[in-house]
């Protein structure tokens, strides 16, 4: 399956099992990959084509990943797992996660891998409207994101001016910064740019409408491909908002301009297997027709760093190849969620995303902000699913459990859950520059009193 010739080289199914079959024997330096393969009781030669990945089990996980890094560091000096197939002396780079939930997972970079993601950001970049020249402000975390310095790197090259002012400076330089450099275009998680719009008045005296600011560029988290909260940001910026995945290991995605949200657009068929799906429970593969849904399994096809055979970050994406009623046609990506955040109230399956995005349809009376309080870990809960919701103003008893109900009968009609809903004062609930995290796991009274 390939994307059409719009923004990607057509490149032949030919070439791509070709490229595959190189990077697997690349792959094998490493005896992480054959001990993989052995352990599958697989020979590495019957992989020859990209279906032919789909007999392979999942290799790598963030979890595996962290592992392989604490091995090479004690085994072999460096951190950047017993998966790394190029000589540590020729990594020039190195990017990571953020590593809220753990050890930080590394993404080193040889030059040939740079020079892959400059390309790719690049082709990005002109598909999604951001002109040689253009001001762009980065607010993703510099030190953490793949969307840091090697977005800063590609832009650079691209001819655009970028100002790197990167989350970590916070909400008020940011918002400085782009009163003072008037940018056409900025980058940033879609939490963070909600987070700006509350700020902007309060830091500048200002709206953020009235920045000037065209473009945004997201990534980092669902947010931007969700009606809701794409419709917020594009309202509250007076912008066009963009959808980005990517940014490593020749992976890259974007959304087009279509009034409605068509999807990610993928970018990288060249460099990379985006779009095989394995089921989340059993691991056993989901063709990628239109419209399928499951876990994400990456697979590089020119990669020298530490490439991903059969990699999963845990991501759910439903694939989409029919043409769209509207833009470009090609192969295109919806994320809906991550397997470890994934709920299940009586049967029903629902991912954080999907509160978030029908709350924010209840701006202004809320603030869009929104907590999932749960007991314990997901998957499982145990009903009713519990809210805490930011009320946009203060309101009296009535006002209160009108919008409660409301609140709760969308959500039954809408995702079949009929949450307990608390409402909270405006800004309560913590904020960040970061990805946002949606459910808050803490014990209540019964439980509390259960363990004591």
């Amino acid at each position: 399956m390939s994307t059409t010739a719009f923004a990607t080289p057509a490149i032949e199914p030919q070439l791509r099992d070709d490229k595959l079959v190189r990077q697997i024997q690349y792959c094998l330096r490493s005896q992480f990959y054959r001990d993989r393969f052995d352990e599958a009781d697989i020979d590495p030669s019957t992989i020859r084509t990209i279906e032919d990945l789909n007999r392979l089990p999942i290799f790598v996980t963030p979890d595996i990943h962290r592992r392989a890094q604490e091995i090479s560091l004690a085994r072999h000096g460096h951190p950047y797992s017993t998966f790394l197939c190029a000589d540590p002396a020729d990594i020039v780079s190195v990017s990571s996660t953020s590593g809220t939930t753990g050890t930080p997972a590394l993404y080193p970079f040889t030059a040939r891998d740079v020079e892959i993601t400059n390309q790719l950001w690049q082709r990005a970049a002109r598909f999604v409207g951001v002109r040689p020249g253009d001001v762009v402000i980065q607010g993703f975390g510099l030190s953490m994101y793949l969307a840091g310095i090697p977005l800063v790197r590609a832009l650079e090259l691209f001819g655009a001016t970028v100002i790197p002012v990167g989350a970590e400076a916070g909400s008020e330089k940011l918002l400085r910064m782009i009163a003072t450099t008037t940018p056409r275009v900025l980058a940033c998680t879609p939490s963070y740019a909600e987070h700006l719009i509350e700020r902007a008045p309060d830091v500048l005296g200002r709206e953020a409408a009235d920045l000037g600011v065209e473009l945004i560029l997201c990534a980092g988290e669902p947010g931007a491909g969700l009606r809701e909260v794409r419709s917020k940001l594009e309202s509250g910026w007076n912008a066009r908002v963009i959808d980005v995945l990517g940014g490593a290991h020749g992976i890259m995605m974007a959304s087009s301009a279509a009034a409605e949200y068509q999807g990610m657009y993928v970018l990288g068929d060249d460099f990379s297997v985006s779009d095989q799906l394995v089921d989340p429970v059993t691991k056993e593969a989901v063709e990628p027709v239109d419209g399928a849904i499951g876990e994400r399994v990456k697979t590089s096809l020119e990669w020298q760093g530490a490439p991903p055979l059969r990699y999963s970050v845990g991501d759910v994406y439903q694939v989409l190849t029919s043409a769209p009623p509207e833009g470009p046609e090609g192969l295109r990506i919806k994320v809906l969620g991550r397997v470890d955040d994934l709920l299940i109230i009586k049967g029903v399956k629902l991912y954080p995303a999907a509160v978030k995005n029908l709350i924010n349809g209840f701006v202004p009376e809320v603030t869009g902000e929104v907590r999932i309080v749960l007991d314990g870990p997901p998957p499982r809960v145990t009903p009713p699913l519990r809210l805490e919701v930011e009320q946009g103003t203060a309101l009296d008893a009535d006002a209160a459990a009108d919008l409660k109900a409301r609140l709760a009968n969308a959500m039954h009609q809408r995702l079949t859950v009929r949450p307990e809903i608390t409402l909270v004062p405006a800004g309560s609930l913590p904020r960040t520059a970061h990805k946002q995290k949606l459910i808050d796991v803490r014990a209540n009274e019964e439980s509390r009193e259960e363990q004591r």
